[in-house]
């Protein structure tokens, strides 16, 4: 009975066993780990070899004219510094020499110009670092991922090359046998510079601002001590595939360099696992026996790993269209079980394409992303003069691309900037890349062999660096011109392979290449919003354009920064060394200012410019975009407006000042580019309604209607029913000449739900005399002839009629009755208000947020307690609280000149759709810089912040 009872219970065991097998066989199998080309089952990491050290403290600089020692002395460990400049890696020459209080406010008035030439000398930079105690198999790495331009370099006594140049190329240096194990080691560099004059092939600013006086030589990009094992990793990278137009699978091929450190044939498991939370875990592995010293690519691509078919991927989509997803890539090397090495990116499924369409005879590119047409509206980025690069100022780029509804930056030879990648990767913003203009890079039939050597090796490294990237979706291997055919084909060449899988372009201007796809035809000053309409000009909005601006004079407040009081007015010289480079067409800021006074009437100081010119600031960039939105995929597909910021304090092109405060560009931009957003053709008088996002909308209805200045009096309106498909641009009607208009009028245009939410607001200050442009045209500008006149804007303040009327609409309801208080405390209504005033009879400034009780005028001081949550404030609004007090509430208005002007919905109040949807289209910007620091206009003071849709504030 007992061994009945013990063998039923071993048929039991057998059985369990068996059924346990059975289905850790079947897990197995699920998973992939059962695959003899798999990753092994998981269990504790083999102990490894592999670090990664920036070295970034610890180093001294010094020109080489006073250091009569070489590179093998100043390269031993103790080597005295006494008297070199202590910096701190990233650093050009002169970053470190201004670190130092060497040159002190460069960036002020004409200082830069008394910094001497620093390109005619070369310069030590000297550092020392530990590194960690050998171990079998050790290896040791020095890598420099930016020396501009030419450099020597020691390492413990011993030189490691006499001629690492390139810019843009990465240097890497297998130093095992030249390393103090676990001790001290010292490094010196000596710096060429590169030449001025855009000679060698290295950064060019070209006219856009002033050349560094040491034309950005130094070690300006990371300088990393890597240890490894045997066997080293190098650029790791997915290819991803899509099944277009179907999204629902996804071929991925794992791309990664194996170095061999060693003279000796070496074997090596080289693993990838991708991961991704909420999805399954991918996992590749193969067995590789490198030659001596050999590096070889690895790859795992569907064929041989099956895994690599991705069903139903999580997409990576630029921010408006989705959400920018990414998947982890984690690789190891393994060698006699130690892991040699490891290298990680995050990477995105996603799938960029081109195709071409005809316009006005050319033939343009437009972009396609996982199948879906997008419009690239973007900004051209260009980083600090000095090369000085932070993670604050990189994501506030990022922050302030997407609150201004742009989806791309370009980078004009500005590469290798990786953290500004990876804020672009997890922000689903779109990169567009490529060499500069105007430069050795496009003058290759003057190339020397060197040159030409470092040409490719700078391709090479940048492509290597974008291509792990998910947000890159354009390389461009010249701007205005290509190279020569035969440079071309090697380039080429070079991205094949590297499997880049992005689309390219030969150039970006037609007028140098027909068949460029681009068009570069400027104009790069000022000119009236009926250009960007008038399909007949020249840099108007058709096509694809890589690049075309306007002069941008930030607001006052900034101007004060690098513009002393005496220089600040008249515009004279000091203004003009902050404008384009000296000599070039640019140097001045004559047409914008024409415009500015031909327009709005004679300015009288500089608070009355920077007034004026937010005004036109706004109105300029608001018809830019707007014009090339709603004619896009039809007669426009992309657009980059030059810039998106400066690299030091500028008068010129920006849509954001070197400080990071937005102006009227800036937020003309926003309005521009809203999600769903109602739009005025200035040169036909047609009205669009563009729908940039994916879903359509029905049942709106828009509503156009004109107002004389300054009474307010109506005399059109007129209103039609809109539907509006997913991703396109729909004319929705015609204003027609109107008679009995005041020379300044304004024509408001609203989008409504059928539910009557606003869903787009925008106004604009109309003239029956019209901007006429010329027939005069060049590559930066078109004359004009005359000018609209809006004059009439001045008059808004001094108008009593209109004063009161809007004093008696902001009581009926602008106040929150039930709690009597703003959001941050602040008493909203009073029984009475009092507004001081100075002698000039400007109002005095508040003394704190609770006292700023500003009312439209003097005849509204003794109207309704309500009237006191106009909150408002002449000056620098920036540093005041706009309406701080006040609720949101539904009332006719320019949402866009509020927007326009920093002002928001106060917390706890309702906002209207419109301010839903125009912050949807991005973040917010930070606190530092979200307020636009500008001297609030008349226009605005007077009329428009206090007929806002909602009754608003401004977050300080």
């Amino acid at each position: 009975m007992w061994a009945a009872a013990v063998g039923t219970d071993r048929r039991v065991l057998r059985s369990r066993a068996a059924f346990v097998l059975l289905a850790t066989t079947i897990f197995l199998l699920a998973v992939g780990v059962g695959d003899s080309r798999s990753a092994p089952p998981a269990y504790p990491p083999p102990p490894s070899l592999a670090s990664s050290t920036e070295l970034s403290q610890g180093w001294a600089l010094r020109s080489a004219s006073t250091v009569t020692d070489g590179g093998a002395t100043i390269s031993r460990v103790g080597y005295g510094t006494a008297g070199w400049s202590p910096i701190s890696l990233p650093s050009t020459v002169l970053a470190g020499l201004v670190a130092n209080n060497v040159y002190q406010d460069i960036y002020f008035g004409t200082n830069l110009q008394s910094v001497p030439d620093l390109t005619g000398q070369n310069w030590w930079y000297r550092g020392e670092f530990a590194a960690p105690a050998s171990a079998p198999g050790q290896a040791y790495w020095l890598r420099f991922k930016g020396i501009s331009y030419r450099a020597q370099i020691w390492l413990n006594g011993t030189q490691i090359d006499a001629n690492a140049v390139g810019a843009m190329a990465v240097h890497e240096y297998n130093v095992t046998s030249l390393i103090n194990p676990g001790a001290a080691n010292a490094l010196a560099i000596l710096v060429t510079p590169p030449a001025h004059g855009c000679t060698d092939l290295s950064f060019c600013t070209v006219d856009w601002n002033p050349e560094a006086p040491d034309m950005n030589a130094g070690l300006w990009g990371k300088t990393l001590f890597d240890t490894t094992g045997p066997v080293a990793l190098r650029d790791p990278y997915v290819k991803t595939v899509l099944p277009l137009p179907a999204t629902n699978s996804a071929d991925l091929t794992v791309y990664a360099d194996a170095v061999n450190a060693t003279n000796a044939p070496v074997t090596a498991t080289i693993s990838g696992t991708i991961t991704k939370a909420g999805y399954p875990t991918i996992s590749v592995s193969q067995s590789v026996t490198l030659n001596a010293n050999e590096r070889r690519e690895i790859v795992f691509d569907t064929s041989a790993y099956p895994q690599l078919h991705v069903t139903a991927p999580a997409l990576w989509w630029p921010y408006q269209f989705g959400s920018p997803e990414l998947y982890h890539l984690a690789m190891s090397a393994v060698v006699g079980g130690t892991t040699s090495d490891t290298k990680s990116i995050d990477f995105g499924v996603r799938q960029f394409t081109d195709y071409r369409t005809t316009v006005n005879g050319t033939s343009f590119v437009g972009y396609k992303v996982n199948g879906r047409n997008i419009f690239i509206r973007g900004g051209g980025y260009m980083w600090d003069l000095l090369q000085r690069f932070d993670p604050k100022t990189a994501a506030t780029t990022i922050q302030y691309v997407k609150d201004m509804g742009l989806n791309a930056i370009r980078f004009e030879g500005t590469v290798g900037y990786e953290d500004l990648y990876d804020l672009a990767d997890k922000a689903g913003v779109m990169l567009m890349s490529g060499f500069a203009c105007c430069s050795a890079w496009e003058n290759d039939s003057r190339w020397t062999p060197e040159q030409e050597q470092v040409a490719h090796a700078s391709l090479d490294s940048q492509l290597r660096n974008l291509r792990a990237h998910a947000s890159p979706f354009l390389w461009a291997f010249g701007s205005d011109c290509p190279v020569s055919a035969t440079h071309l084909a090697q380039y080429k060449a070079i991205a094949t392979n590297l499997h880049w899988q992005d689309p390219t372009l030969d150039s970006v201007a037609t007028w140098c290449n027909s068949n460029a796809g681009m068009k570069m035809d400027g104009p790069y000053m000022w000119e009236p919003p009926v250009l960007w309409w008038d399909t007949s000009r020249a840099g108007s909005a058709f096509g694809t354009n890589a690049e075309e601006g306007t002069e941008s004079p930030p607001p006052l407040e900034s101007l004060q920064k690098f513009i002393g009081p005496n220089d600040l007015w008249p515009i004279g010289s000091v203004w003009n060394y902050h404008a384009g480079k000296a000599h070039s067409v640019f140097d001045n800021i004559k047409q914008f200012t024409s415009g500015v006074d031909g327009r709005y009437g004679t300015t009288t100081g500089a608070d009355d410019y920077s007034r004026k010119s937010e005004l036109q600031n706004y109105e300029t960039a608001r018809s830019f975009f707007e014009a090339w939105n709603s004619h896009e995929y039809t007669q426009s597909f992309g657009v980059i407006f030059w810039m998106l910021n400066n690299a030091w304090p500028s008068v010129h092109w920006n849509l954001y000042d070197y400080y990071s405060k937005p102006g009227g560009g800036y937020f003309g931009t926003k309005k521009a580019n809203e999600p769903v957003h109602i739009a005025y053709d200035y040169f036909t008088r047609n009205v669009y309604v563009v729908n940039s996002t994916l879903s359509a909308r029905s049942n709106l209805s828009a509503t156009a209607t004109l107002y004389n200045v300054p009474d307010l009096a109506q005399k059109y309106t007129t209103q039609v029913s809109v539907n509006a498909p997913a991703n396109a641009s729909t004319q929705i009607l015609t204003i027609p000449a109107v008679t009995g208009l005041s020379t300044t009028y304004f024509t408001r245009l609203q989008l409504r739900d059928a539910a009557g939410a606003l869903v787009s607001n925008n106004v604009y200050w109309s003239s029956t005399t019209p901007d006429v442009l010329s027939g005069h045209a060049t590559w930066y500008r078109t004359v004009v002839k005359s000018s609209a006149n809006f004059t009439g804007l001045n008059s808004l303040a001094s108008n009593r009629n209109l004063a009161a009327t809007a004093s008696r609409t902001v009581s009926r309801s602008s106040c929150d009755r039930k709690s009597q208080r703003g959001t941050a405390g602040t008493r909203c209504c009073r029984s009475t208000t009092r507004t001081t005033t100075s002698r000039s009879g400007r109002a005095n400034r508040p003394r704190s947020p609770r006292r700023t009780r500003r009312v439209i005028s003097a005849d509204s001081h003794r109207s309704s307690a309500c009237e006191a949550t106009t909150c408002r404030r002449a000056r620098f609004p920036s540093r005041s609280y706009c309406g701080r007090c006040c609720r949101c509430r539904q009332r006719w208005s320019a949402l866009d000149l509020c927007a326009a002007f920093g002002v928001a919905c106060a917390g706890g109040g309702s906002c209207s759709s419109s301010q839903r949807a125009a912050s949807s289209s991005g973040s917010r910007p930070t606190a530092r810089s979200r307020s636009p620091s500008f001297w609030a206009p008349r226009l605005v003071r007077d009329f428009f912040l206090p007929m806002c849709s909602k009754r608003s504030r401004r977050t300080p």
